[in-house]
């Protein structure tokens, strides 16, 4: 008993130890940095919604209305959680700590648990823990899973999916009500925190389902068993997801009636499926920000062999891994000849099954993750997107079915490693071999330096000079965001905490007067701005200037002539406190100036 504490205690402070490593130096800046890279600027959002759930909870506004955005208009849209239980974890987080230490422990926790719950999943398959460990680093601390925490939270979290395929497996070797419904719990909280994920685990569950019909170690009374168990989690996640269901009806209605399906991603281009699928080297190639082999990889970017995007087509699963998961597929096809001339020992030994299961999830996977059709010639292989983009449009980018594939390598190496572990008699030889397994996985996956961390201690001065002053008012950001929210401006309203005109979203009565006052420069826009209740413009120069439009820069030249504004004063251009870490202080030069139209103008446009 005392031996197994020690060994959990040891298992719990090795992935505790390697969440902190990996993500160096987030652990000593948890208060003030974010992971992060610089293409992108997605985490700014998910900082300012943290931000905005505890600004609701402490003025007493409802967490959906979003009234400090598009004043005087607001959004609100949104009436419901869509994620009612990881919503609930943010908030009272947020409202104890704040935004940014949210944030930081949603990426750590999500290391930590996808690490412990893979090790779990594989422990119960191979009855060891050298293997469950091992499968545990492969899949907390692949390539995949940093570039979605330096971008997407929500495609960070994918340490429910071990979870919920333990219980399913779990379900299988004791079939009864309680695991199904234990299964069902696990499946919910799949959807509990990105809907990507929820779909990919429908399908994995659907190819789990077929495989375990159509396999020779079941006999005709336990599948019937398995379909009633099967419907009966079906039936309970159904039950389960009520709220969130309705939530997304109610949404999908307001937001068709005020035809901005596409806006809100319930409609996405057909041709995005091209653009977010895997590539033929997308799995084979280290991560291009790994330190020492990525160099090889950068010179592949943007090519069809590799992909354009950082982010969608990082789904290296090491060769390491790979060639453990190659082992545990042909000791498979070695035995299977061996099991398959007696029932017995197809009854009593589950390894076939199990390896078998997770060869044909990658495979299928794989195929998920690839574009709508292969061509050939001038002939078309549909693939897997093609068919399920006319059931569910909203979903394109299945590069991310790359996490599935990544999972079934996991557990497929973990088998290998149980396999080469056999050969060994001495513990301690097991354990430098499993070391050094671990270790080439590591090395394989490795991120800095540079550092990927945002330093978001400190905004631009010009925020803090309008957080000083005094009243309720109303501000303005120059350019304006027309084609979609700037998720910069909504992020800057964390330090300033007044209310905006920007982040209206395309397709609404607020988008349409943003587009009518786009031009600073001209008389009009300051008299609408007046009547919207605009105190200060704040112009950010670089902006005007970076785009390389003559029209633009001709704009910026002319915006102090307009009599409806008075020029305030000129913050200048800052710089990042380090030169190793990214910063969100780092802007060009931002000019203030303060709205004196003096007949406010309402914008000519029909309200729909």
């Amino acid at each position: 008993m005392k031996k197994d504490s020690l060994n959990l205690v040891f298992i719990y402070g090795l992935f505790i130890f390697l969440s902190l490593l990996f993500t160096y130096p987030l652990i000593f800046k948890i208060k003030d940095h974010i992971p992060g890279f610089y293409s992108t600027d997605e985490p700014y959002f998910a900082l300012w919604s943290l931000w905005w759930l505890k600004y609701a909870w402490i003025n007493g506004l409802p967490s959906y209305d979003y009234s400090t955005l598009a004043v005087p208009f607001g959004i609100n849209y949104f009436r419901f959680s869509i994620f009612p239980v990881w919503d609930f974890i943010n908030k009272w987080l947020a409202i104890f700590t704040n935004n940014c230490i949210t944030y930081n422990l949603e990426v750590l926790f999500s290391f930590l648990f996808s690490g412990l719950l893979m090790y779990y999943f594989v422990r119960f398959l191979t009855k060891n823990k050298l293997s469950g460990i091992l499968a545990g680093v492969v899949y907390a601390f692949c390539p995949y899973h940093f570039v979605r925490t330096w971008q997407h939270l929500g495609l960070a979290q994918i340490q429910w999916m071990p979870l919920y395929l333990l219980s399913l497996f779990i379900l299988i070797r004791d079939m009864n009500f309680k695991r199904a419904f234990i299964a069902a719990i696990c499946f919910y909280l799949v959807i509990s925190f990105d809907f990507y994920y929820a779909y990919f685990i429908f399908i994995t569950t659907i190819i789990f389902i077929i495989f375990l019909l159509f396999s020779s170690k079941f006999d005709k009374k336990y599948r019937l068993r398995a379909i009633k168990l099967f419907i009966f989690m079906a039936v309970l996640v159904l039950v389960f997801t009520i709220p969130i269901t309705f939530a997304i009806v109610k949404n999908v209605s307001n937001i068709t009636a005020a035809g901005m399906k596409n806006e809100y991603g319930f409609f996405r281009p057909f041709n995005n499926l091209f653009e977010q699928s895997a590539k033929p080297l997308s799995y084979f190639l280290p991560a291009s920000f790994h330190p020492v082999f990525g160099k090889f990889t950068e010179q592949f970017l943007g090519s069809q062999l590799y992909g354009v995007s950082l982010t969608e087509h990082t789904l290296y699963l090491g060769w390491a891994p790979f060639a453990l998961a190659f082992i545990a597929f042909r000791r498979w096809r070695k035995n299977r000849k061996l099991r398959a001339k007696s029932y017995e020992l197809r009854a009593e030994n589950n390894e076939d099954f199990y390896i078998g299961f997770f060869i044909f999830l990658a495979i299928i996977a794989w195929f998920f993750s690839q574009p709508p059709w292969w061509k050939v010639g001038p002939i078309k292989i549909f693939m897997p997107p093609f068919f399920m983009y006319k059931i569910l449009p909203m979903f394109r980018a299945y590069c991310r079915f790359g996490i599935v594939v990544m999972l079934a390598v996991a557990v497929l190496a973990g088998f290998g490693l149980k396999f080469i572990l056999e050969r060994f008699k001495t513990q301690k030889t097991k354990i430098a071999v499993s070391v050094l397994c671990c270790g080439l996985v590591l090395l394989e996956f490795w991120n800095y330096p540079p550092f990927r961390v945002i330093d978001v201690s400190r905004a631009a001065q010009v925020y803090y000079w309008l957080k000083n002053q005094p009243g309720d008012f109303v501000i303005a950001e120059y350019p304006i965001d027309t084609d979609g929210a700037n998720v910069m401006y909504m992020f800057y309203q964390t330090v300033h905490e007044k209310k905006i005109v920007n982040g209206s979203v395309p397709g609404t009565y607020a988008n349409k007067v943003a587009k009518n006052i786009v031009r600073l420069s001209e008389p009009k826009t300051a008299g609408i701005l007046k009547w919207m209740g605009a105190k200060y413009a704040l112009v950010h120069r670089e902006d005007y200037l970076k785009t390389e439009l003559i029209d633009d820069k001709e704009e910026l030249d002319n915006i102090p002539n307009n009599p409806g504004l008075k020029f305030i004063m000129s913050f200048p251009a800052q710089e990042c406190l380090q030169s190793d870490i990214m910063c969100v202080q780092k802007t060009g030069a931002i000019d203030v100036y303060e709205v004196v139209a003096i007949s406010p103008i309402k914008p000519s446009i029909e309200e729909k």
